[in-house]
């Protein structure tokens, strides 16, 4: 059998957490090395399988903040030798990497590159051939994303404007002589809280980076800066997640364990102790009858992270709403940040709710057409914005409040309990989330507005922008 020309890279996608994990492999010798690899590992080894090639390495870019790493899975499975930086505090045993440490897969090489910015350890890999010694690829972790890189600031304020000058470090010294024709694989990406701004597309090349990343157009420092540092908030979860993959969470094996079905009595009974009922419908069918009390988090949007943002760890979950499959997907999602609380499903859905004799809730469900006619009917409402500070700033409903989901349960009590109150974001996502949590806290006439904000624009209608 000839030999190959071109490492086999692929790619495993985390769409709710906006990352891509790689499995880089040599079928020729049969070996290969996961890059950043997830916790449900079966992905990674499924495709090791059908490649006829062994995991033999778990490399980690950096200790990850959003979602818990599959390399001590890959170590108790199959071996996997673990590799990351020296002093990064990772768990043992674990092979120290370092600036030029090389990792061997058959005819190509994973060389490490000392990348700090997004954390203090950071390394990206570069892909050699082993025989010719071109290079042609860096798994760049978060130091180099498409269009943008991992945000600086996750490990304190106090950290950060530090992290931001390491992160000018890299870009414009520690990688600058890198060739214009390596691929660049980055782990975060679109739709992850730990980006700035990144690009939908999952690869780029490094001449691309140097047309239109403004993080390498910008050669001034103090611009840098300040656009490295111009950031939101970011889930609770991740304050704990860096402490929890320094120790190794609990092993899950190849797949993860199957729900437990549960009657609508004992969840009824769970919720009554303190649970979390996590509902996994979109918001139009949660609107239309949902368990009282019960977090309106749809697949449809980055579920894990929004779970992982309004329940805090340890708490008790049940899933409901939703199918088995849809269930099991939710579950694996909620493992992927290290919640492993989750004690089943509702089995049978909402019927099997009110068949035990139990009510439902309902929210109004309105357009943004309607909030406008309401506004300008001048009836007594209160309308609040879910959206982040950054889209408020840019133009809001007049007379709105500004409350972004994760500030709703701190201040629901603030508002007025004698009217209405609508609730929306940018497409009707988070305003679900917001409104599941104005109903925790209490309020009773609740409208879920569903639909882009953008209608308040093509509907021609005035908004009051802060200046």
């Amino acid at each position: 059998m000839a030999a190959t020309t071109a490492p086999q890279i692929d790619l495993f996608r985390a769409a709710e957490l906006g990352n891509t994990t790689y499995l880089v492999s040599d079928p020729d010798s049969g070996v290969a090395a996961a890059i950043d690899p997830m916790r449900d590992v079966a992905r990674y080894l499924d495709r090791a399988d059908r490649l006829g090639v062994r995991v033999a390495y778990a490399l980690e870019t950096h200790v990850h903040n959003d979602f818990v790493s599959g390399a001590p899975e890959l170590r108790a499975e199959v071996g996997a030798d673990v590799g990351a930086a020296e002093d990064s505090g990772l768990w043992r045993p674990c092979t120290a990497l370092r600036e030029g440490s090389e990792i061997t897969v058959g005819r190509w090489r994973l060389r490490a590159r000392h990348s700090p910015g997004h954390t203090p350890h950071h390394l990206s890999y570069v892909l050699v051939d082993g025989e010719s010694g071109r290079e042609l690829a860096i798994f760049s972790g978060g130091a180099l994303m498409v269009g943008s890189i991992a945000r600086t600031d996750l490990l304190g304020p106090h950290l950060a404007t530090r992290l931001a000058l390491e992160a000018y470090r890299t870009l414009h010294v520690r990688l600058r002589h890198l060739p214009d024709h390596l691929a660049v694989y980055p782990t975060h990406g679109s739709g992850s809280f730990c980006a700035a701004g990144a690009s939908g597309a999952a690869t780029t090349t490094m001449a691309q980076e140097r047309l239109t990343n403004p993080y390498l157009t910008t050669t001034e420092l103090m611009p840098f800066i300040a656009r490295v540092l111009h950031q939101g908030a970011f889930p609770r979860y991740y304050r704990d997640m860096a402490a929890l993959n320094r120790r190794g969470a609990p092993l899950l094996g190849r797949t993860p364990p199957p729900l437990t079905a549960l009657s609508a009595g004992a969840v009824d009974d769970l919720r009554r102790r303190g649970a979390a009922l996590v509902d996994v419908r979109p918001g139009r069918a949660y609107d239309a009858g949902h368990i009282p009390g019960s977090f309106c988090v749809g697949l449809e949007g980055p579920f894990g992270p929004w779970v992982g943002w309004v329940v805090e760890r340890g708490r008790p979950i049940v899933l409901a709403g939703g199918t088995p499959a849809q269930h099991a997907g939710a579950h694996v999602q909620l493992l992927r940040i290290g919640y492993d609380s989750v004690v089943g499903q509702l089995d049978g859905g909402m019927d099997a709710w009110t068949a035990s004799g139990r009510a439902l809730a309902t929210f109004e469900t309105a357009e943004i057409a309607d909030l406008a006619s309401w506004v300008m009917s001048a009836e007594p409402m209160t309308v609040i914005d879910a959206r982040t500070e950054d889209e408020w700033v840019h133009g809001h409903v007049p007379g709105a409040v500004h409350l972004a989901v994760h500030d709703v349960a701190h201040h629901a009590h603030e508002l007025p309990t004698d009217a209405p109150v609508a609730v929306h974001c940018g497409v009707g996502y988070r305003a679900g989330i917001a409104a599941s949590l104005l109903e925790q806290a209490g309020v009773r006439r609740i409208v879920h507005v569903i639909g882009p904000y953008s209608d308040w624009d093509r509907l021609h209608l005035a908004e009051t922008i802060p200046g």
